[in-house]
């Protein structure tokens, strides 16, 4: 059990719709997008920068920003299912 921060993420921000992409801290501190598609997939994320955060996912593509919310990556997708999808 010591080895659970291993696997817990920060959600920072997710984009809105049937198809949620979230943008996620991960333990080493990288920012990164995980994809419905993909099941949240820790192996198919796409790094990305603090900067892309506000200018582009906040800024042109109304991503919501949440506050940092952890929670463990296996369980991304009961997650969505739980908390943004029942919202649609």
């Amino acid at each position: 059990m010591g080895d659970t921060t291993q696997n817990e993420a920060r959600i920072l921000a997710y984009s809105p719709g049937r198809y949620p992409i979230l943008v996620v801290e991960v333990p080493s501190g990288e920012l990164r997008t995980f994809y419905y598609e993909t099941g949240y997939d820790p192996e198919q994320t796409k790094p990305v920068t603090e900067d892309w955060l506000r200018e582009n996912a906040i800024g042109r593509h109304s991503f919501i920003e949440v506050p940092p919310r952890e929670v463990s990556i296996p369980t991304l997708r009961d997650y969505v299912s739980r908390e943004l999808l029942e919202e649609s």
